[in-house]
């Protein structure tokens, strides 16, 4: 079953909502609400697969700033980690 994670910059205005909203909708209620926690869950925990789409994006930069960066970089690792396509990141500014 595909999990989808819609992002929405306007509302998604820190690292600690973004996490909040991977929590829910992964479904993964110890879900540990850091950077490697993201990483394990991406990788080893959801079986994909993981949709990622992050409306706004441009505007969750600004406000979350260089975290902004670090969430993606997590992300991109996973993608690359699981290599088979079943992590999929979509951002709309």
């Amino acid at each position: 079953m595909a999990t989808t994670v819609n992002l929405d910059g306007n509302i998604i205005d820190s690292e600690t909502l973004f996490h909040t909203a991977f929590r829910d909708a992964s479904g993964v209620e110890w879900y540990g609400g850091n950077l490697d926690a993201l990483f394990d869950l991406m990788v080893g925990v959801v079986s994909g697969p993981i949709n990622i789409v992050w409306t706004n994006a441009a505007r969750s930069r600004s406000t979350i700033g260089e975290r902004f960066d670090r969430l993606l970089t997590v992300i991109f690792d996973a993608i690359a980690y699981r290599g088979d396509g079943s992590i999929n990141l979509r951002l709309e500014s």
